[in-house]
């Protein structure tokens, strides 16, 4: 049993310390890596040269106001001819308002406006956030910007204002002593909480842009990097394996060493290169995602949840897991390290079937495709991601018995490769083939 464990911690040693001195291995860690740290001072850039282009809409033009109702708690909205949108006492009123199909949006003035440019928005919500810019932008500009602007107006003298363009800068001035509230607002008429109306009338707040564009997100982004980082340990284990085959090397090593041994040793340092890698992505995402998205006007806030990274993990080391066995598999039956090469990629590619399929998936996120592939071992640790990523409910022991899966069929590629290793040996030249699989269980001492 010691002899058994030397080898495996041999064995061990010297592949993960040629993974981690591989100079792609480095340079893919590192680079995702310092995207993610630059992404904080990128994407804030882009949209502010974005927001720094748009111009700010003037009020007037042709603008379906009839769709929208207000209710009105900061006294801000003075009466206006026409009183279009309409106006609402009270929120009861205008959701029963809503209710009746007499209005398509209703907002909520908070008390506190002007110091904090509140609004509550009641709508009708199709996605998982807000997706009502239309009637947003309206009320924001065409309805609070113009009766912002006659207030900051009838603080200004008439003969001041006849002169506006002569004395901007004085005017200006005059204002920033008036009330800075109010230049806020003018700055950025509102600051939207949002809520669904259902048909019963029940209210459910609608979760921020930035929560729920990152629960989108980040669960497909580390899917595609667990694809990458399997396609190439995948690749390494294979090319090693075929090449220890081919170069009689693994003829020399099994003379002390088990089958049982090798092999364990190349699973546990491949999923030890894997797991360290996924484990600097998650601890770098954790910080970089939330403050990108901080730097983002009117996104909201983003948190990643301890049980979506430790989820993340336990893809990355069950994926990777499976991965291995089969790659060590296809290695030791291949007969050269061309075929074996050319074989390695297909391995790979199954695990991108859920990634190929999220635009399906989205729209159908506890569907029976997407509980398939969330399901079967060597698509389950993408699908996982991929359905926790489409807002799938998709329980924590669910997630556990899908992983148990990949785990079982890893074990049983493993039991299949020690049994055909030996006598996947003596079958150099031969090509890969079912039939050559066969024989070689069948014929294993």
């Amino acid at each position: 049993m010691r002899g058994k464990s030397s080898a495996i911690g041999i064995i061990f040693s010297e592949e993960a310390r040629r993974h981690f001195r591989s100079g792609g291995y480095i340079l893919f860690t590192v680079g995702i890596a310092v995207l993610m740290v630059a992404a904080v001072w990128i994407v804030p850039l882009i949209t502010d040269a974005i927001a720094s282009d748009a111009p700010v809409p003037e009020p007037g033009g042709e603008v379906d106001l009839g769709r929208i109702g207000f209710v009105d708690n900061s006294g801000i909205l003075a009466e206006w001819e026409g009183q279009v949108p309409v106006r609402y006492g009270t929120l009861e009123e205008g959701i029963e308002a809503y209710q009746r199909g007499e209005i398509k949006t209703l907002y909520v003035v908070a008390a506190d406006y002007l110091e904090t440019g509140k609004v509550e928005q009641y709508a009708e919500y199709n996605m998982p956030w807000d997706s009502n810019r239309g009637d947003e932008e309206a009320f924001r500009w065409y309805v609070l910007y113009p009766q912002l602007q006659a207030r900051q107006n009838s603080q200004l003298s008439p003969d001041l204002l006849a002169q506006r363009d002569q004395v901007e800068e004085q005017i200006a001035v005059e204002l920033s002593r008036l009330n800075p509230d109010l230049l806020a607002r003018l700055t950025d008429p509102a600051v939207f909480n949002n809520y669904s109306v259902a048909n019963d009338g029940n209210v459910s707040a609608v979760i921020p842009v930035a929560q729920a564009i990152g629960e989108l997100v980040v669960p497909m982004v580390f899917a595609l990097l667990l694809m990458f980082s399997i396609i190439a340990g995948v690749g390494n284990m294979v090319t090693s394996v075929s090449e220890e085959k081919e170069t009689r090397l693994v003829e020399l090593v099994i003379t002390s060493a088990s089958p049982f041994s090798i092999m364990t040793g190349k699973l546990l340092a491949l999923g030890a290169v894997g797991l360290a890698q996924a484990a600097v992505w998650v601890v770098i995402a954790v910080f970089t995602v939330p403050a990108m998205f901080d730097q983002i006007p009117d996104a909201g806030a983003l948190t990643i949840p301890a049980g979506l990274a430790v989820t993340i993990l336990a893809c990355f080391i069950t994926g990777y897991f499976l991965s291995t066995t089969i790659a060590i598999l296809v290695g030791a039956i291949s007969p050269s390290t061309r075929e074996a090469s050319r074989t390695a990629p297909t391995i790979s590619m199954i695990g991108f079937v859920p990634l190929w399929l999220a635009g399906l998936l989205i729209n159908q996120p506890d569907g029976l495709i997407t509980r398939l592939l969330s399901y079967i071992p060597f698509t389950a640790p993408t699908g996982i991601l991929v359905r926790i990523g489409s807002g799938g409910d998709f329980t924590g022991a669910e997630i556990a018995a899908a992983l148990a899966g990949v785990v079982l069929t890893g074990l049983l590629f493993l039991w299949i490769s020690g049994r055909v290793f030996r006598a996947a040996m003596l079958m150099q030249g031969q090509s890969f083939t079912p039939a050559n699989l066969w024989a070689a269980l069948r014929n294993a001492g």
